[in-house]
């Protein structure tokens, strides 16, 4: 009797999940076998593990069936968090497609596979029983608080909010990892859910545009000096010479770039790491930190509706603020987010936006899929000298892509250096700053010829993402031992054609070195300026709230 009685147990199928989502847990990169994840993780788990076993059809692989959708949906969380060192959200979801369409082929595959295998086995072995059964019965009792517990972080997320808090051991505000590390991913996947939709419910009480500390007054308008702003954003800027394990006889950046900048490039820290540029693009443009209170990219909640940012307000110092992104018009919001920003022009390849006015081109697909720097500078040199005959002060606004993973050289040239020591991604990324390098220092030795009094800014939006995830950097030694070292991220400034540096700014402060430059110094006799490194973020949470609050309207 016993061996059956054992048996029994062991080869049963939750007994069985059980055992491997523990094993799994307890092994995974993200550790958390805590009481809290007893408490809500595992009983979630298995309710849910019970519910998928209900609704499929029974045969000797329908354990399996079951348990493939949690399994995906577990594995596709880590694998999110190693290669870009932050926990996803429910609103992520937004951005599937954007993601699957800058990877690679034989990644996007494998990603789709590994999402969609589970879902089509499990809609293939589909079944429902008959209504009046005692099964069905069952089956509802056990998917009744499932959809109940999905449904609160959406339609009650304060309550939802005030039962996760008496269940949990203790909410982390500034670590999500330790979150999950606390409480299960799935449990705080959904109080990030109800947190978020409650505080968005919150945006209506921060749309006085009174309250905002940082609003430049009226009598600013008249300290303008009329000159020139060009800002350029460049996709994963990341110089190699910064790793340790890249031999210190290698200099990758061309002679002309050395001979601009000298010694004189400082670094600035983004908000974010790996992706998602819509998050620095925020910061210089906004002059507030990219909290991701409401969403996890804040354009996401743009709806078009005007909010107080850097073109507004240089509008009323005189200025006409254009912005020119070379990449695709539909990633992160931009169209709307930009509108809310308030910029006079909005330029994209017309590959992109065959209808709309624009002077970029970035001419076929074949070899060219990400906007060559080179091509980009060029025609935006042509579109400055344009303005420049306007005779009236602009803010020039560049957003580059050339440089997004997977680092092909594309149109760039051949490989120069061979370093088989090294990553491949990396091998690539030192290839592809020999001609970035070469492209800017082109761009902006001519730019400042063409506006000489000029105020130029060239700042990384973030690092790129590496295959190794965060651990890469660790063995490649990014600064090691710094705080925020993976969001350090090159910075060049140049001041009526001198090269100045900065070390280390906060990427929402560029907005106040701007304003304080059109301004010959008033602006930052006027409002806080402070521009050392660490920030006092919370500083700036109301003026944030404020500035979420008139772009969501």
């Amino acid at each position: 009797m016993p061996f059956p009685l054992v048996r029994s147990i062991f080869l049963n199928r939750y007994v069985a999940f059980l055992v491997i989502a523990f094993l799994y847990i307890a092994f995974s990169p993200i550790i958390e076998l805590t009481k809290g994840v007893w408490r809500m993780e595992i009983p979630l788990l298995l309710c849910l593990y019970g519910c998928l076993n209900f609704f499929t059809k029974p045969s000797r692989w329908q354990p399996l069936v079951a348990a493939l959708p949690l399994a995906a949906l577990y594995l596709g969380h880590d694998y999110y968090y190693l290669r870009f060192s932050r926990i996803p959200k429910w609103v992520e979801f937004h951005q599937l497609p954007e993601l699957m369409g800058v990877l690679e082929p034989g990644l996007s595959l494998v990603l789709g596979a590994i999402v969609l295998v589970p879902v089509v086995l499990f809609v293939t072995c589909l079944r429902m029983p008959p209504l009046k059964s005692r099964k069905t019965a069952l089956g509802v009792l056990l998917l009744l608080p499932i959809v109940l517990l999905l449904a609160a972080p959406v339609y009650h997320p304060k309550e939802f909010i005030q039962l996760f808090k008496r269940l949990t051991i203790e909410i982390i505000y500034y670590s999500n990892l330790i979150n999950v590390e606390y409480n299960g991913r799935l449990a705080t996947s959904l109080y990030n859910e109800a947190k978020r939709r409650e505080t968005v419910q919150s945006l209506e009480n921060f749309r006085n545009i009174e309250s905002l500390s940082l609003r430049v007054p009226e009598a600013l308008a008249q300290k303008s000096n009329g000159k020139n702003v060009h800002l350029i954003v460049m996709e994963s800027f990341i110089d190699p010479t910064l790793l340790d394990k890249v031999p210190k006889t290698l200099q990758p950046a061309h002679p002309d770039y050395l001979k601009l900048v000298g010694n004189k490039q400082g670094f600035s820290v983004s908000p974010i790491f790996g992706g998602y540029t819509a998050q620095p693009e925020f910061e210089v443009l906004c002059g507030v930190p990219a909290f991701q209170e409401f969403d996890e990219i804040e354009f996401n909640m743009f709806t078009g509706s005007k909010t107080y940012c850097l073109p507004s307000i240089l509008r009323s110092l005189g200025y006409v603020s254009t912005a020119s992104n070379a990449y695709m018009p539909e990633f992160f919001n931009t169209v709307l987010a930009y509108k809310g920003i308030d910029f006079d022009a909005v330029y994209f390849a017309r590959e992109y936006v065959p209808t709309r006015e624009t002077y970029l081109s970035k001419g076929p697909e074949e070899n060219n899929k990400f906007f060559f720097d080179e091509e980009l500078f060029a025609q935006n040199l042509d579109f400055v000298k344009r303005s420049i005959e306007q005779k009236k002060p602009f803010f020039n606004y560049l957003l580059t892509v050339y440089g997004h993973f997977p680092f092909e050289l594309d149109r760039a040239g051949p490989p120069l250096f061979t370093l088989p020591e090294l990553p491949e991604a990396v091998g690539k990324i030192i290839n592809q700053y020999h001609y970035r390098t070469k492209a800017l220092a082109g761009y902006l030795n001519r730019l400042m010829a063409l506006d000489p009094t000029a105020l130029i800014i060239v700042v990384s939006d973030h690092l790129p993402p590496l295959p190794g995830g965060i651990g890469e950097y660790e063995k490649l030694g990014y600064f090691e031992g710094v705080a925020d070292r993976l969001l350090i991220n090159r910075l060049l400034v140049f001041r009526g054609g001198k090269m100045e540096k900065l070390d280390k700014f906060a990427h929402f402060h560029i907005y106040r070195l701007i304003l304080d430059f059109v301004t010959d110094h008033a602006y930052c006799q006027n409002l806080p300026c402070t521009f050392d490194y660490p920030v006092d973020r919370e500083a700036y949470r109301n003026d944030y709230h404020t500035i979420m609050g008139l772009a969501s309207r």
